[in-house]
């Protein structure tokens, strides 16, 4: 006999988007195929593996990088306005220098400094799914899924840390959403972005960049400049501690 699922309750403060408690777990329950995802509430949609090469996905991120901007294919909108540049709208133009601190960290790889960065990312902006969370988000799905050899014993601690900061730094959705990409589980879109950039066909990374970018009212741009910051930011190999 197959078990019966959980009533969906409300989440207080939330109750008209399109997700709900199911047990201890939040849940989607919009139509199938508008947004494949993990929670998605009657079918949720499991990632295959993705095989990523870490050099393979700094030459894609290159090449994506390159088609971003007003007279390029990809626009930059969102937190990809920041990373390539331009300048930002009030009161965004306040966050760059917790933005620039997430990208040094990166970039010098000191892992005590990007959590510190990141600390004060968790939750900027607004929405359902803040930016900041979003940009993060895509951080930390490279690092589940390429990940710096150096970061590997201590991130996952990081992770946990971040996880907890969430309760009083955005909401229940947000971070639920934030765990799941820290797993390196997210959105199908996010997977395919990810996977062109493994590939390296400019064609198809324009293609699933378009794609990921009609996300939400930002939160796919968000998403993407997060994996490419993790591309970008990182330390040149030889990594150096």
């Amino acid at each position: 006999m197959t078990p019966t699922a959980a009533p969906l309750r409300p989440i207080a403060g939330f109750e008209a988007t399109a997700y709900a408690w199911r047990g201890s777990e939040i849940v989607w329950t919009g139509e199938h195929g508008q947004t494949e995802h993990p929670r998605h509430a009657s079918r949720p949609w499991r990632a295959p593996p993705l095989d990523c090469d870490r050099q393979r996905l700094r030459a894609g991120a290159g090449q994506c990088l390159a088609l971003l901007g007003a007279q390029n294919p990809i626009p930059a909108r969102g937190l990809l306005a920041w990373l390539v540049g331009a300048p930002l709208d009030f009161p965004w133009q306040a966050a760059v220098p917790r933005l620039d601190a997430l990208r040094q960290a990166l970039g010098h790889g000191d892992l005590p400094a990007f959590e510190a960065a990141a600390r004060r990312v968790l939750g900027l902006g607004p929405g359902l799914t803040p930016s900041g969370d979003d940009l993060l988000g895509g951080v930390f799905f490279v690092l589940a899924h390429a990940p710096l050899p150096d970061w590997q014993a201590a991130l996952p601690a990081v992770a946990a840390r971040l996880r907890a900061a969430c309760a009083g730094a955005t909401n229940a959705i947000s971070a639920a959403l934030l765990a799941d990409l820290m797993a390196g589980q997210g959105y199908r879109l996010l997977h395919e972005f990810v996977a062109a950039l493994d590939r390296g066909a400019q064609s198809e990374i324009v293609s699933t960049a378009l794609a990921l970018h009609r996300l939400g009212a930002s939160s796919g741009a968000d998403l993407m400049a997060g994996v490419l910051l993790a591309l970008s930011a990182e330390p040149t190999p030889p990594f150096v501690s």
